[in-house]
């Protein structure tokens, strides 16, 4: 079993919009079921890019793993729902897999309050 670790808090907790922090939730020890999932991806992604290396050279999996970077780093705004990372979906193929997530938690279904736009911007910018 893994050992938890206490987070390294590297900026100041904003407790008037976030709450009170708590560390003892931050170094929660994940599920075991978690850490396999997390390891199998792992492993399918570096046998992945074996195999692209061995048939096109080395330029291929350093391709993917750029596509796969940037296609990574676009989101949403932040209020406006979780964002689906659709195009890092489509390259990596889990458009295909149906999980509890494509059908629980629907922002339609959600109990909690919208949240404001412009001080999730001020918190995003750090003003």
């Amino acid at each position: 079993m893994q050992d938890p670790t206490l987070p390294f808090q590297y900026k100041s907790h904003d407790s008037l919009r976030l709450g009170l922090p708590s560390l003892k939730e931050d170094a929660a020890v994940k599920h075991p079921v978690e850490i396999i999932q997390v390891e199998s991806r792992q492993r399918a992604q570096a046998a992945q890019g074996q195999m692209l290396r061995d048939l096109y050279g080395i330029a291929a999996p350093a391709k993917a793993q750029i596509e796969s970077q940037i296609l990574g780093r676009f989101t949403r705004l932040p209020g406006a729902g979780p964002s689906s990372l659709l195009g890092l979906e489509s390259l990596t193929g889990e458009l295909d897999e149906f999980k509890y997530e494509s059908y629980l938690g629907l922002p339609d279904m959600s109990t909690l309050p919208p949240v404001d736009l412009h001080s999730q911007m001020e918190l995003k910018h750090g003003l």
